[in-house]
């Protein structure tokens, strides 16, 4: 896994890092929070019944991860970055933005976890998710309210 500060240069390098010169899309960004607050809040009731039972958890994991996703692209807004992969607006937030505390190892084992799942078929056992479930807690809740804030 390559270093926090080693892939954002990458990512600058290769241009996956760009700022717009308009205004904040504050709609969007609202959308986006609108949404994966949304999202969130059904997942959490379907988890209640399907982790029970599941013995493959990549579709919750998946799930969760998509709503990450949307909060930190609604975050990334608000530094008017135009968005890129997933890998180089987690980058930019870490590097820009300490007072998120987001883990960038954390980050990253998460979205090459879903990487494996979308492109190789990985599954997600239940020590995976359940490793990985607080984390998704804490960081969705935490970026939800900071995007609240920046709203």
């Amino acid at each position: 896994m390559r270093g926090l500060e080693e892939r954002y240069d990458g990512c600058l390098a290769d241009g996956k890092i760009q700022f717009s010169e308009g205004c904040v899309d504050v709609y969007l960004a609202k959308s986006l929070l609108e949404t994966a607050k949304e999202e969130y809040s059904q997942e959490l009731e379907l988890e209640k019944t399907h982790e029970k039972t599941a013995t493959n958890y990549s579709v919750m994991f998946n799930t969760r991860y998509e709503i990450l996703r949307k909060c930190i692209h609604a975050l990334a807004l608000f530094d008017k970055l135009k968005p890129s992969d997933h890998q180089c607006m987690m980058v930019h937030l870490c590097i820009k933005h300490p007072e998120y505390e987001l883990d960038w190892r954390t980050l990253e084992t998460m979205r090459l976890l879903r990487n494996g799942v979308q492109y190789r078929g990985q599954r997600i056992t239940r020590e995976i998710w359940i490793s990985n479930k607080i984390k998704f807690d804490i960081y969705i809740k935490s970026m939800i309210a900071f995007i609240e804030k920046e709203l």
